[in-house]
């Protein structure tokens, strides 16, 4: 087996739930790649990866250093965790918040919904739409309504490893990179054909689970192709089976049954020197089942999801150090959603409700060196292209026959440059490194807004071992399809029952959707430190502090009891007095239902006190700050043994000011929010055969602020074991044939109980707790 030890350094370097860059390999990776960013991984044998070209998240810049801290999450540590999906693995990461769109998320949990048991990322608790999540740097379809990507989908087994990048990145990639980006890496090439096989339960009942996955793959000297099948089955968590929800309705579920399927290839061939071509594809399909409510009324859904996706590509080298590519996605996703209710009393109501999610992109870039600095050849990369999004949307009930189809167009322009001024061949008494980036993307949404996105960055190392670094950016996020393209509805309501006017006298109340929205934005800035010190040798030390203002977020103002809109100043921007009649016929005719007048009496215009609109609009504004730590050990201790330890954890202040006029509200560190304090550390040790590792997983109190005297949540702290031991080994990361135990949560923690705010939610912080519990699982590995 033949490796690049510089390159392969550069690429494995962080491999681990930290993820720390690696300086000494990153300092000599500039050296020799900004002058040859063409190097490659290169390794023989069955059942491991060969030709890796080197894929870096954050920039499009072959061989540039990152300027953000970047967390690599490597398949084996998943893997070794006992999590099954990047779902499971993701919501691990100090970095992201469980609330948004994933399975076990409850009822009463706020804007958190769990719609069809898809899993997204929510990277700084700043909402699934948020959070840019790519494949091989390609775009995916949007899941749901809500603008989020399923990353559950991706069978595990044709993953190499996950790319997470906590900053702002919309300078590289364009909308929803406002919390960060997470760039799922498959598998280049593969040799032969790896099975494994899982089942497990949790101890006090439920969530029993039947998983299994096989990948196989060829790889020729010319290109490769890897397949790679993943099927999972799972029984739901009934409020029965724990006895803090025991209160709740037989058959209540706090985590759905579900069954997926998923497949994913991926290609590539050479077509002659210089020219390559390569195909990502993904296929899934996922049916769930809840049932939630009360006794006077329960609620079945049973959501179905399919998805597919394929990403061509093309590479060609122009000479000179100049690289052409070109790529495309086309993609689907649909949900189809059927809810029964059933009342205790009266008829039964079907409901229906459809997402069907579309996305085409194409974008052509070059990337090359452009003239001679002391530290290496300044380089820089240009591209453009365009992206249409598309959203098939519907509503079906009793009270509601809804359907919307609607695109957005966006058009994309992008540059990047890199200047490395002192590098290993140029290095100087306080000076061993030395590099500037900068990038903007500009992006044009005919009919809703330009925007215009920048970024610039710096790296500066004293002396080997110590780099500090800094970045700052603006990022912005589009509206999504639903919120401009949801029904919006008109009210006319008597004055007094808002406790304002006179008799005779009227409000008129919006809410809903709102066509004139704008894209969020978002003015972020990056500082940190990389140690790794000479005289302890595999260790890695980081921080970083962030900041991030994000404005004009698109937000139903009111909440709670509307009449406070009339006795709080701060709401007094979505009041309007005396309105002018060609403002109520604008907001009239624009109503899904026209007018719904509750008067009694005849509209007339001239007896309309106030306009009061609750739509969807551009008003909020969350100020989030906090530090990010790491600190990873990897040493060898001699006789196939080896001990590494790996600690991230995050420290978050975030908090949210609805109106400009209004206090700011504190979100973190609150129930259904991000904890202000998280952490996860994991001790592995391996001897011979034997890998064992143990995990601890730390979340900070709570406050309830739901209402006065609401209480607290103490800090809780979940353990998790593994045991790995391969009956043959192997000479490639898959081996021979292996059996493995895990057990999360090992000491059963239950969920802090919480006041339940009305009788059919849970009495639990669904969002940063889980009602699974301890939970064991076997499995067995086998490469053939």
């Amino acid at each position: 087996m033949r490796i690049e030890g510089r390159t392969v350094a550069l690429i494995l370097s962080g491999v681990g739930l930290v993820g720390l860059s690696s300086q000494a390999a990153a300092q000599q990776a500039d050296e020799e790649m900004v002058e040859r960013p063409d190097i490659q991984h290169e390794s023989g044998g069955e059942g491991d990866e060969v030709a890796v070209p080197i894929v870096v998240t954050g920039t499009r810049i072959r061989g540039a250093p990152l300027v953000g801290e970047v967390t690599s999450i490597d398949r084996e540590t998943i893997v070794e965790a006992g999590q099954i999906d990047l779902g499971e693995a993701i919501r691990a990461l100090p970095q992201n918040f469980a609330g948004g769109q994933n399975p076990g998320v409850g009822l009463g949990s706020g804007i958190n919904q769990n719609i069809n048991s898809t899993s997204a990322a929510n990277l700084r608790g700043l909402g699934p739409d948020a959070t840019l999540t790519l494949l091989n740097g390609h775009r995916l379809p949007y899941d749901s309504a809500y603008q989020a990507i399923d990353i559950s989908a991706i069978p595990l087994a044709a993953v190499d490893r996950i790319e997470v990048v906590p900053d702002g990145a919309s300078a590289l990639y364009g909308s929803d990179a406002v919390g960060g980006v997470i760039n799922v890496i498959l598998r280049r090439d593969f040799d032969g054909v790896t099975t494994s096989a899982q089942i497990g339960t949790s101890t006090d009942g439920g969530n029993f689970r039947q998983q299994a996955d096989v990948v196989a793959g060829r790889a020729w000297s010319s290109g490769g192709v890897v397949f790679a099948y993943d099927f999972v089955n799972n029984s739901a968590i009934e409020a029965r089976q724990r006895d803090y929800t025991d209160d709740l309705i037989p058959g209540y579920t706090l985590f759905p049954s579900m069954e997926r399927h998923a497949l994913t290839l991926a290609a590539h061939q050479q077509i002659s020197p210089g020219i390559e071509a390569s195909i990502d594809a993904l296929y899934s399909r996922r049916t769930s089942r809840f049932l939630q409510g009360t006794a006077d009324s329960t609620g079945l859904r049973t959501p179905e999801v399919e998805a597919f996706a394929l990403a061509p590509s093309a590479k060609i080298d122009l000479g000179a150090g100049w690289q052409v590519t070109v790529l495309s996605v086309f993609g689907r996703d649909r949900t189809d959603l059927r809810a029964v209710f059933t009342p205790q009393i009266g008829s039964v109501p079907v409901n229906r409700v459809r997402y069907f999610n579309e996305i085409f992109s194409i974008e052509g870039g070059a990337e090359g060196p452009l003239f001679a600095l002391p530290g290496g050849s300044a380089r820089l990369a240009v591209g453009a292209g365009i992206r249409n999004n598309r959203l098939d949307g519907g509503l079906n009930d009793a009270f509601y026959d809804f359907d919307f189809d609607a695109e957005q167009r966006a058009r994309f322009a992008y540059g990047e440059l890199f200047l490395p001024f002192v590098t290993g061949r140029n290095a100087r008494p306080g000076v061993a490194r030395l590099s500037v980036s900068a990038a903007v993307r500009y992006e044009d949404y005919p009919g809703l807004d330009e925007q215009a996105a920048p970024r610039v960055g710096l790296i500066y190392a004293p002396l080997d071992g110590l780099t500090f670094r800094a970045s700052w950016a603006r990022s912005f996020k589009a509206p999504t399809l639903y919120q401009r393209n949801l029904f919006s509805e008109t009210y006319l309501v008597p004055a007094p029952w808002f406790g304002v006017g006179t008799a005779g006298e009227t409000i008129l109340f919006v809410s809903g959707g709102n066509p004139d929205l704008k894209p969020e934005r978002a003015e972020s800035w990056t500082i940190g430190f990389e140690i790794e010190p000479n005289a302890a040798p595999g260790l890695r030390l980081s921080a970083t502090l962030y900041d991030i203002a994000y404005e004009d977020r698109v937000v139903s103002p009111i909440s709670g009891g509307l009449a406070s809109a009339f006795t709080n100043p701060g709401f007094a921007s979505q009041v309007t007095l005396s309105p002018s009649e060609t403002s109520l016929s604008e907001l009239i005719a624009q109503s899904q239902f026209g007018l719904q007048n509750l008067t009694g009496d005849d509209f007339d215009p001239s007896s309309v006190f106030a306009i009061l609109d609750n739509r969807e609009t551009n008003i909020a504004a969350w100020s989030v700050r906090g530090v990010d730590l790491g600190v990873g050990w990897d040493r060898s201790l001699g006789s196939d043994q080896s001990l590494g330890i790996d600690l991230s954890g995050t420290w978050l202040d975030s908090a949210q000011r609805v109106t400009p006029t209004l206090p700011d509200v504190q979100l973190s560190g609150t129930v259904y929010n991000p904890p202000r304090y998280r952490a996860r550390g994991s001790l592995r040790y391996q001897s011979g055969p034997l890998t064992a590792n143990a995990a601890v997983n730390y979340t900070g109190g709570f406050t309830d602020e739901r209402s006065v005297g609401g209480g607290t949540v103490s800090p809780s702290a979940t353990v998790d074991l593994g045991l790995r031991y391969a009956l043959i080994r192997s000479e490639t990361r898959d081996p021979g044939l292996e059996l493995a135990l895990t057990v999360q949560n090992v000491f059963n923690d239950e969920p802090p109980i919480i006041t339940q705010s009305a009788p059919s939610n849970v009495p639990y912080d669904s969002t940063n707790f889980s009602p699974v519990g301890r939970f064991i699982a076997f499995g067995v590995r086998r490469h053939w």
